[in-house]
């Protein structure tokens, strides 16, 4: 679900914005911050499963903020010389 979201969410960025990647800035930026929330409130309120929290900052939160479509965007900067 986390790596559609993030398909969805760049395609729609990517027709609205210049050369530089702000999808995959934009994408990262709230996925980390999500991240930080999901464990921040997992120990304030202990009565969240273990299962749970893997699913949704592993799962979802780590498809989302995937670090390949970083890399490929960088990569691609380098090759064009950009």
């Amino acid at each position: 679900m986390g790596s559609v979201l993030r398909y969805l969410v760049g395609h729609y960025l990517r027709s609205h914005s210049t050369a530089f990647p702000f999808s995959t800035l934009l994408v990262n930026v709230v996925g980390s911050f999500l991240i930080g929330m999901i464990l921040g409130l997992s120990l304030k309120y202990s009565s969240v499963s273990g299962n749970y929290l893997l699913l949704l900052v592993a799962g979802l939160c780590g498809g989302f903020t995937t670090f390949s479509a970083f890399a490929y965007e960088n990569y691609m900067f380098l090759r064009t010389g950009d």
